[in-house]
């Protein structure tokens, strides 16, 4: 039966980080494969300390016009989740819309019905405190990017910013009664200053120039439009005139900080090799990602534990498998992917 996927983002413009831009076009790029059906974006609303900014709908019109597909979106909640079961009640129409909108998503699911999480989990909260029967029964799983990942509490460092949006909100994420894929965005938040690669963190970097300049222009033009954050309202144009809206040379020379791909691939039961290749997910010799079962505890303030659990487990944690080779080859299976976008 069709994958189905509902992406929660925060994605905005002007942006606060532009990986954003990059992992929703891989998502649109596994839709446009056919590999997954996209049955939503879910917009994160803007945090009060980055003032000045929208959910970028732009955006979203931009990869659905390239991809031919339809665009299906809501914009969160503004008010923070919070343990209180009563504060639902008070919640305005306009606050629940993002929380109705993933489970009238999942209602509609006759098939695998997965939820990719890389911003807050303020409506996933809201959502399963609604109806958490409504995850038993039809979540295939939720891949959850966020969070430090070291074994050991005190070697973290702190709290990674999309557990600061809500911490709350993370910690009830992982009493949801349905697959859980916890993808830590660092291993220790010293990965995040030193760009390294760590076992138990998501991150890698890469220069953009050595993707940008293998997609097709009009992708290109989606880029150059998002990541220098521009504005202007006349956001097709320069998709149906691509060559005279080549990227910039500072938008070629970035760096860019990644967390969020493997989970797309391993979503469509997808793999990547140490030399970039896309593979299948049982072939876990060769995979320089996997998951692995664990039992994981979750503090109110957000801070995380986890133990090596057996293999009934339905939480599961995101490991590297080669530390040499994974960054490389994140790039290239990347590249790869949104080559299915023209």
């Amino acid at each position: 039966m069709t994958i189905r996927l509902l992406h929660q983002t925060d994605l905005f413009r002007p942006y606060i980080d532009p990986d954003d831009h990059w992992d929703l076009a891989c998502v649109y790029a596994l839709a446009a494969s056919g590999q997954l059906e996209l049955g939503g974006v879910l917009v994160d609303f803007p945090p009060n300390h980055y003032p000045g900014r929208s959910p970028d709908v732009t955006g979203i019109a931009q990869l659905s016009y390239l991809t031919g597909l339809p665009t299906h979106m809501a914009v969160g909640s503004s008010v923070p989740y919070t343990h209180d079961r009563a504060s639902l009640a008070t919640l305005s129409r306009r606050d629940r819309a993002g929380a109705e909108f993933l489970l009238r998503y999942l209602r509609d699911s006759e098939g695998p019905a997965y939820i990719s999480i890389v911003g807050s989990c303020r409506d996933l909260a809201i959502a399963a405190r609604l109806d958490p029967d409504l995850f038993r029964n039809k979540c295939a799983g939720i891949y959850v990017n966020a969070g430090t990942g070291h074994p050991d509490v005190a070697k973290q460092g702190g709290i990674e910013y999309n557990v600061e949006l809500n911490a709350a909100a993370y910690a009830a994420t992982f009493d949801i009664p349905c697959p859980i894929y916890w993808m830590p965005c660092f291993e220790t938040i010293r990965q995040e200053a030193e760009g390294t690669v760590e076992r138990y963190g998501t991150l890698y970097r890469f220069k953009q120039r050595d993707i940008l300049s293998k997609l097709s222009p009009a992708l290109q033009s989606y880029f150059t439009y998002s990541l220098e954050g521009r504005t202007d309202a006349r956001y097709l144009q320069p998709l149906m005139a691509p060559r005279s809206d080549v990227p910039s040379f500072v938008t070629f020379r970035a760096d860019r900080d990644m967390w969020c791909t493997a989970g797309f691939f391993h979503m469509v039961s997808q793999a990547v090799d140490k030399a970039g290749n896309i593979i299948p997910s049982s072939n876990t010799d060769d995979a320089v990602f996997g998951f692995r079962p664990v039992d994981i505890k979750c503090d109110p303030n957000g801070v995380p534990t986890w133990t090596d659990a057996d293999a009934e487990s339905n939480r599961f944690l995101f490991e590297v498998k080669d530390l040499d080779s994974y960054a490389s080859a994140m790039t290239l299976a990347m590249t790869t992917l949104l080559g299915n976008i023209q």
